[in-house]
């Protein structure tokens, strides 16, 4: 008979080194690794998305990266599914990690997905209409100012979210937020450790890691998935510093702006996601940089639930 596997949740802002600690905790007790990150799920995106190589991915599997093409929508009631799915063929696994900064995808996992309100296709079409006129960034600060809550709770990156906030609103009235049900029963038994780092020090592991990337061919990779046919406008490229790798190609930024502008949107995304992570239920939050005690204190909490 299978039982329940814990789920290991490591979550927390871009950079804080979340990998680190799950690669090192399957290196020493076999725990597999699902990605929760929303951007990893698609192919070609590799650089930006700073996915494991594969290399490490041969050494140290990682299941839902790589699962779609940059033109297929992929959604958390998607990764609830196929969670499921996986954890329904490792019914002999103890534990099991969900790692990633993808906290409305981990929330999904953990405690279901809510009914959302029906919006016709006119009212999706109004509004898509309206962001295409007013443009992102004014339609972000409108969100920011009418709807407040839900500004804070999703990743305003994300054009697909932000349309959908601002969907619900003008349909309903009532914030999108309003309608997430807050549960106190999870679905699967969870241990939801936070890695985090001083602000300082996050803000410069993003500014060394966006120069990595950018060294090693973010603008190239991003030029060579509109060579494969794909369109800017496709969700993949939706993502934070694809966009601006294709304002450089579309002649719209100059090249050497880009390290700054990525790292500049990674460090309002980080304050995002750990706005995100403090206002849902953790077990244990790291913020200093000690990879050896971030390493025993996990163990120690998993070890004493599987006695």
């Amino acid at each position: 008979m299978s039982r329940v596997p814990l789920l290991l949740v490591i979550g927390g802002p871009t950079g804080a080194g979340k990998t680190a600690l799950a690669v090192e905790l399957y290196r020493r007790w076999g725990w597999p690794i699902i990605s929760a990150d929303s951007r990893q799920v698609y192919r070609y995106l590799d650089i930006g998305t700073n996915k494991v190589s594969q290399s490490l991915q041969a050494e140290v599997p990682h299941f839902l990266i790589d699962v779609c093409f940059p033109d297929e929508v992929f959604s958390a009631g998607r990764f609830v599914s196929e969670v499921d799915r996986l954890l329904s063929l490792w019914g002999d696994m103890d534990v099991v990690q969900v790692v990633g900064g993808t906290g409305f995808y981990v929330h999904s996992l953990l405690y279901g997905l809510d009914p959302m309100p029906v919006v016709s296709q006119e009212m999706r079409s109004k509004v898509e209409a309206w962001i295409r006129a007013v443009g992102l960034q004014t339609a972000i600060r409108w969100l920011q100012e009418k709807d407040p809550l839900t500004a804070d709770q999703i990743d305003l990156s994300n054009p697909r979210r932000l349309q959908r906030a601002i969907e619900v609103l003008w349909a309903t009235g009532r914030p999108w937020v309003s309608f997430w049900r807050q549960r106190n029963q999870k679905r699967y038994p969870a241990l939801v450790v936070v890695v985090s780092l001083p602000r300082e020090d996050l803000y410069s592991s993003i500014g060394a890691r966006t120069r990595r990337q950018v060294a090693a061919g973010w603008l190239e990779e991003t030029q060579y998935i509109l060579q494969q046919g794909y369109l800017p406008t496709d969700p993949a490229l939706q993502t934070l510093g694809y966009k601006e790798c294709l304002q450089v190609l579309d002649g719209e930024r100059a090249i050497g702006t880009l390290i700054e502008a990525i790292a500049q949107a990674n460090r309002k995304y980080a304050r995002r996601q750990l706005t995100w992570w403090r206002n849902h239920p953790y077990d244990l939050w790291f913020e200093e940089e000690v990879f050896s005690v971030r390493l025993r204190e996990v163990e120690r909490r998993v070890l004493d639930y599987l006695e």
